[in-house]
């Protein structure tokens, strides 16, 4: 044993060193709880930063938090006892359009007030008999819309009390318009959605749910207007209800009651509901999902079973469903829930609870379901474990669900807040140092930047605070949702003891914004799935929650050995005969689920043709590729990223589209631009399904504050406007990828198009980038970074949220992001086309593209003609504007499909202001042509963004010495393929490679 060891002792050594460093790796990682112990706490205003006045922030309204702790400091209290209804046709004042009286909607309400179009609005004047603190709400009915929920801001006397008020959120109610569906598979399938109209109504809420009950509003006593303005969607209003705040009773006041008025316990009484089953719900993208677990109800051994609720599109702040159960006999009950509480590492998720349409007891306004990696059973009770007890009427109750994020509502305000002071900060230091500050010089911050150790110590106790916040809701220390506030917490005190060294964190300093920013964003998403309800008498046992380890093991089993048989990448019906066309689809399931389902309904219903549709992953070029080679390619293939047509034509591999007769009727549908990158040798191979597209995207608000009055029309507007926004420490934001040329090039091509140039001349034969137009081009574009010093690398979402970049150029991608993950900034951002260049007839010159997908037909398929009217099927405008709205209600705006056809993208539900911008845009939409050899265009446009922005090289020098490495390649490739080619402009060196 001795000579082992002996032998063995210099590999024990490092294995055990090995292990110590791991532990001691891993415990450095973390952060630590008592890091402000020592810190001093500050009680006077020295943390304000000196552009705290200039700051747009100053001249926010206060967030309803804020607001309500200064009134309260102010000694205002609720009003006791008042009730104050007014029928929204008593108005005092409307618009002149888009206001109106109505009778007769819903049948349930006499004259009602629509406000119809946006920025429409109504006023009211109301007589409050006593100073105090009132809750709003008001009875509604949303009218046929675009599908989205109804916007509306709230003005008291002509201004807003709170950010709020600027977003009143009002929910539409959704069904399933039939059952469940299933393929010949085994499969099922989520039956569409419908809209369910009638009136409701809802009090004044924070539209994010981060406030637990509903808003109060400091009124004085005596006259008032209150001003309704129209933001999104059509509604009508029943009636508005100002009243004395409501407090709820605790569970132990209902208890009470219940013993007072005799209620008994049911007995032997156990109702299960299950949860894939609601009847309503607020949104149509709730809907039913999978789990594979085998104690999951009810299971689908042989395919995919929709037995849950919910999951990660029930996540967002008021969005709510509802389930009907009916009591047996009249008495007391118990209430568990089959829960899975896995979205948030470690961080409990709420829910509100409604029974019959009241929450009970203040117990049920915000009940935790905690976080667990495996399936609970939400016993609703008290603290100690006792469940509650709920008196049921025999007969048919309502149980409705809604997402609360109230708990974490101060900790994002704080977390916020902190973000904005390191904006100033840091703009503070820019001023002083300015963007690319000397690491190595001594700045003496803390002599120039006032309170600067304050103001940090500041902010790193509030993130401290918010991080034991955390830990009084129940998070566990050391869940990885945490640790972002432990970082930056750090990151604060440490640069607070070492503050020259500021100057050369500043990146760090951004980084750590941009981490917070996406830290809130994470936690607002309260995602939660739901298995079944189960409603039961005292002396019933509650139900098995988990199945058994050998349960688990057999379904894995079952699972697997299944997959040997069944083919998952089918979607839908699948059918087996020589005559059905098979389509390859390289979107994900859920798109290509709605394909299936549209094409077994409408295209082979009215034509015959049954059509296969199978999966591919995104963006897999290989697949196609390696089908084409041994011959087992489909007939056609959707969702083909746009650059992939050309390299297949070459090869002979699509058929060209144009011999169809009705080829330039089809075409039609599209902007000619757009179908640019898919012509070849005088051919056409491909259509374009969707398309991307850059758009100009702005605050409102700041703008405003900055006296703006007109949002950029050109380059020459943006280049004046960018010295205002770095005097006030904001920038300008132009994209810029800088490890990714496939997008730099993207970003080049306004400003070559747009100052008339093009990238090849003679067909594609020779690079046309050394010619004026491009030389000029290439100046505009660069020069944005080397003489106006816009931010090279930077999160534009994050930084457009928090003011720090309130106008720049992004993709269609930002505009979801903006519409879905920033509600906060709802009506207070627009959308512009992008700048452009005046021409000498008085027209801008916009142009821009936005490569996307495609669908191509493949040469070897033998049923062509059927594939055909498969693509002009599937590039109609009716079937387009289906897609897209299905794609929608299953996914949320998240999902909202940027059409190419041009007819569908007008009819999809788009805001009117945006849609106007988006078809302006279009108008200039061109697209580069495809070449062989383009790939070195691509790399060489990079190269020389880097060689003049960050070398400092001549601008001819870099593009010339481009141009003549992309003419080889260009030369290269057609001799390659048998093609003619330019003459060679230089015999010196060697081309570029193939990929």
């Amino acid at each position: 044993m001795l000579r082992i060891l002996r032998k063995y002792t210099v590999s024990i050594i490092a294995v055990c060193a090995l292990i110590i460093f791991i532990i001691w790796w891993s415990q450095g990682r973390g952060f630590d709880d008592q890091a402000m112990a020592g810190v001093p706490e500050y009680k006077d205003a020295g943390g304000q930063s000196m552009l705290e006045e200039e700051s747009y922030y100053s001249k926010l309204e206060p967030s309803f938090l804020k607001y309500y702790e200064s009134m309260q400091s102010e000694g205002v209290t609720d009003t006791k006892g008042i009730n104050l209804v007014i029928p929204a046709s008593l108005y005092s004042d409307i618009a002149g359009t888009g206001a109106s009286k109505q009778t007769g909607i819903g049948k349930e309400m006499g004259e009602s007030l629509v406000l119809s179009e946006e920025d429409s609005w109504v006023e009211y004047t109301v007589d409050i008999p006593q100073d105090g603190f009132y809750q709003m709400g008001m009875t509604y009915y949303a009218m046929e819309g675009k599908r989205s929920s109804v916007l509306r801001d709230l003005r008291i006397d002509g201004k807003y009390p709170f950010i709020q008020a600027k977003k009143l959120e009002f929910m539409r109610m959704w069904k399933e318009a039939g059952p469940v569906w299933k393929d010949n598979q085994g499969n099922e399938f989520n039956p569409r959605q419908e809209e369910v109209s009638g009136w409701q109504y809802a009090d004044f809420r924070d539209s994010e749910s981060k406030v637990y009950e509903p808003l109060r509003f400091h009124l004085t006593q005596g006259k008032h207007t209150i001003r309704m303005t129209a933001i999104r969607e059509p509604a009508a209003i029943g009636e508005l209800r100002i009243f004395s705040p409501v407090h709820m009773e605790t569970y132990a006041d209902v208890e009470k009651s219940y013993k007072e008025k005799g209620y008994k316990d049911s007995k032997r009484q156990l109702i299960k509901v299950q949860a894939e089953s609601a009847v309503i719900k607020s949104s149509p993208t709730l809907r039913r999902i999978e789990n594979r677990d085998p104690a999951t109800e009810p299971f689908n051994q042989q395919g995919v079973g929709l037995n849950t609720f919910g999951g990660s599109s029930w996540r967002s702040g008021g969005q709510w469903a509802e389930w009907s159960f009916e009591a047996p006999e009249s008495g007391l009950y118990e209430i568990g829930i089959r829960n899975g509480s896995w979205f948030l590492d470690g961080i409990p998720v709420q829910r509100k609870i409604l029974i019959d349409g009241k929450v009970p007891f203040q117990e049920l306004n915000a009940v935790n379901f905690e976080y667990s990696g495996n399936w609970q059973l939400k016993k609703l009770g008290g603290s100690g474990g006792e469940p509650y007890s709920f008196y049921l009427e025999k007969g048919k109750h309502t149980l409705r669900m809604e997402v609360q994020v109230g708990a974490l509502g101060q900790i994002f305000e704080n977390v916020q807040s902190v973000s904005q002071r390191m904006s100033m900060l840091n703009r503070e230091i820019i001023l002083y140092t300015g963007t690319n500050p000397d690491p190595n010089r001594d700045w003496e911050l803390g002599r120039n930047v006032p309170n600067l150790v304050q103001r940090l110590h500041m902010m790193a106790r509030d993130l401290d605070d918010s991080i034991h916040i955390m830990y009084e809701l129940g998070v566990r220390q050391g869940s990885s949702q945490i640790s972002p506030l432990g970082i930056a917490r750090d990151q604060l005190l440490n640069m607070a003891a070492e503050p020259d060294t500021i100057p050369g964190r500043l990146k760090q300093m951004s980084d750590t914004q941009t981490s917070l920013g996406t830290w809130i964003n994470g936690l607002s998403q309260q995602a939660l799935q739901l298995d079944y309800f189960v409603i039961k008498s005292k002396d019933e046992a509650w139900p098995k929650v988990n199945a058994g380890w050998f349960s688990k093991t057999m379904t894995s089993a079952h699972d697997f050995l299944l997959s040997f048989s069944k083919d998952y990448r089918g979607v839908g019906n699948v059918y087996d005969n020589d005559k059905t066309l098979d389509v390859w689809v390289s979107y994900g399931r859920d798109w290509a689920a709605i394909i299936k389902q549209l094409a077994d309904e409408d295209f082979t219903a009215n034509t015959g043709i049954k059509v296969n549709i199978n999966v591919i992953p995104a963006g897999d070029k290989n697949k196609l590729l390696l089908s084409t080679t041994t011959g087992l390619q489909p007939d056609l293939a959707l969702g083909v990223d746009g650059q992939v047509p050309i390299d297949f034509a070459i090869r002979n591999a699509l058929v060209n589209l144009n011999k169809f007769p009705d080829y330039a009727e089809t075409a039609g549908r599209f902007r000619p631009g757009a179908l640019i990158p898919y012509k070849y040798n005088g051919g056409d191979y491909a259509l374009p399904e969707n398309q991307n597209f850059n758009m100009l995207f702005y605050r409102k608000d700041i703008m405003e504050q900055l006296g703006v009055t007109k949002i950029p029309d050109t380059w020459e507007d943006v280049m004046d406007l960018i010295p205002l926004l770095q005097q006030k420490g904001m920038d300008f934001y132009y994209p810029h990828a800088p490890l990714n040329p496939d997008l730099a090039i993207n970003e080049f091509s306004p400003f070559l198009y747009q100052n008339g140039g093009d990238y090849y001349k003679e067909d594609g034969k020779s690079s046309n980038l050394s010619s004026p137009e491009a030389m000029q081009a290439f100046k505009m574009w660069t020069g944005l970074f080397t003489n106006f010093k816009i931010n090279k690398d930077a999160n534009f979402y994050n930084r457009f949220r928090t003011g720090e970049m309130p106008i720049g150029i992004a993709d269609y991608s930002t505009y979801v992001l903006l519409s879905t993950a920033a509600p906060e900034l709802t009506g207070w951002w627009g959308m512009k086309p992008m700048p452009g260049i005046k021409q000498a007839d008085g027209q801008i010159n916009r142009s821009t593209g936005g490569l996307a997908q495609t669908a191509i037909i493949f040469q070897q398929s033998d049923k062509q003609e059927n594939a055909w009217k498969f693509v002009k099927w599937w590039t109609s405008a009716d079937v387009q504007e289906q897609f897209g709205t299905e794609l929608e209600a299953l996914l949320g705006v998240e999902a909202r499909w940027n059409t190419a056809n041009v007819e569908a993208l007008k009819r999809l539900p788009w805001p009117t202001e945006d849609i106007d911008s988006i078809l302006e845009q279009w108008n200039w939409f061109k697209e580069r042509q495809i070449v062989l050899g383009g790939y070195y265009t691509t790399r060489t446009v990079a190269n020389t963004w880097n060689e003049i922005v960050l070398n400092g090289k001549n601008q001819r020098e870099a593009i010339e010495d481009g141009v003549i490495a992309i003419d080889k390649e260009l030369n290269k490739k057609r001799e390659e393929f048998g093609l003619d080619t330019a003459a060679d402009p230089s015999k010196n060196g060697e081309g570029g490679k193939d990929k």
